[in-house]
């Protein structure tokens, strides 16, 4: 039964199940930006987004490995060295170096690709492996992955997804291993992100890891704003050596719609394998 309260028109109802364990209030701050306040189990909380049941709020793991760290700062995805960005949306297109990865091969058939628009609105579009290029425009891939595939049921090469215009590589999807004993990863292993337009990020957790003995990782977490001025500025740095440190954000950093995100990082010992993960809660503006 409701109870209301005799100064005020809101009502406190002890048995409602709509309003019962309420884990999310949203205020803004001076500049519009949305502020996140949150009650009770934080862990709850975190299984409803997960759930797609807290409205205007979603989440994102970007996790990604890359295989051969040196002396010299690489970005942690598939394709090694410094990730290339584009600044125009292009259409791309879905290659493989097996020829095993194609329409009735079997490897991988097709692949989604997720990414944003030249609006930086979220999209996505499956492709043929070897096929025709997308209908789609992108100005940011940061996600691909086998939707289908024949009696292998993995992809047997590296995917390749690169745009039509500048044939610059915006995603792979790599092979672990040689000869009989490769293995496709079926999806891309990117430590990068680009926020959508109309969202604010949160970042919660931050993860590094070095994958092999007496190796070591100096990685750093970066942002770049979507402001013109194309500056990457570090936002935390983690160190390790033959281990994982995870790092979980009591206060969230947040970053702005359309920031590039992503994660780089060197060794003092060549050829060094160095992984990392990083979560982010988007809210609605």
């Amino acid at each position: 039964m409701g109870i209301r309260n005799q100064n005020s028109t809101d009502y406190v109802h002890s048995d409602e199940p709509n309003i019962l364990n309420v884990h999310k209030a949203m205020d803004y701050n001076q500049q519009g930006q949305p502020l996140l306040r949150t009650t009770g189990s934080s862990y709850d909380w975190t299984i409803n987004i997960s759930a797609g049941a807290v409205d205007g709020t979603s989440y994102i793991e970007k996790f990604g490995m890359n295989a051969d760290v040196d002396s010299n700062k690489e970005t942690i995805w598939d394709g090694g060295g410094i990730y290339s960005y584009i600044s125009t949306a292009e259409t791309v297109a879905v290659t493989s170096t097996a020829g095993a990865d194609s329409a009735v091969g079997t490897g991988a058939r097709t692949v989604e690709i997720q990414g944003l628009d030249a609006d930086y609105n979220v999209v996505l579009e499956t492709l043929t492996v070897g096929g025709s290029t997308s209908t789609t425009e992108f100005i940011r891939i940061f996600r691909a992955k086998v939707v289908t595939a024949g009696s292998n049921g993995i992809n047997e090469g590296t995917i390749s997804i690169t745009s039509s215009d500048t044939s610059t590589v915006l995603a792979q999807i790599g092979v672990d291993g040689t000869g009989s004993n490769a293995a496709g990863r079926g999806q891309t292993f990117m430590a990068l992100y680009t926020v959508p337009a109309g969202k604010t990020a949160y970042l919660t957790q931050w993860t590094v890891g070095a994958g092999k003995q007496n190796t070591d990782a100096v990685a750093f977490i970066l942002s770049r704003p979507f402001d013109g001025n194309g500056a990457w500025n570090s936002k935390d740095i983690i160190t390790v050596s033959a281990t994982t440190y995870a790092k979980d954000y009591k206060i969230p950093l947040q970053f702005t719609e359309k920031t590039d995100i992503e994660v780089r990082a060197y060794s003092t010992t060549n050829n060094s394998l160095v992984s990392s993960t990083f979560n982010l809660i988007l809210i609605d503006n």
